[in-house]
């Protein structure tokens, strides 16, 4: 009799196990979303960086290119 009441908490644990490791859950999710706004961030960033080189080169590129006043 002992053993029949003890199966079904241990089928209902087992099935809960299941359930967790198939569906992601609360936890899983949030990490997911973290490392995708992460991600999104750290594009963003990078573009940001690429832009500035960019323009900064640019600028060198026009310096270089104008015509220097003689020291007198």
């Amino acid at each position: 009799m002992d053993a029949l009441l003890r199966l079904p908490v241990r089928t209902a644990r087992q099935t809960r196990d299941l359930v967790m490791v198939l569906l992601p859950h609360g936890g899983q999710r949030t990490a997911r979303r973290n490392a995708w706004v992460g991600m999104s961030v750290g594009t963003a960033r990078a573009r940001a960086r690429r832009e500035a080189d960019l323009a900064v080169h640019r600028a060198q590129l026009r310096a270089d290119a104008r015509p220097r006043r003689q020291a007198r």
